[in-house]
């Protein structure tokens, strides 16, 4: 596990990965789905460790998604998909 997932306490899920951004009371709980780490930050494949390497490289634009949907109106968890993120247009489909 790298560094920003264990800042963020991130944990693999069947199909996304959960983690935490922010502190006191605007501490919020996030999931980015494993499509977005796919699509925008080419997940060689759908295991834990595929999906948390992604989640690694894509910290700066997984920050400003998190941050700018903070306010977001929720009862829990904020989901994160591919449309919070610019897409990677270099990505080759799997």
């Amino acid at each position: 596990m790298g560094d920003f997932a264990k800042i963020t306490n991130a944990k693999f899920e069947e199909g996304y990965i959960r983690f935490s951004w922010g502190t006191g009371e605007s501490l919020r709980i996030y999931e980015i789905s494993e499509e977005a780490l796919r699509q925008v930050f080419s997940a060689h494949d759908d295991t834990g460790s595929g999906l948390l390497d992604a989640f690694e490289k894509g910290r700066e634009q997984i920050i400003r998604a998190a941050e700018e949907s903070r306010n977001t109106p929720t009862d829990g968890i904020i989901e994160l998909g591919s449309g919070d993120f610019e897409v990677n247009n270099d990505m080759t489909p799997p």
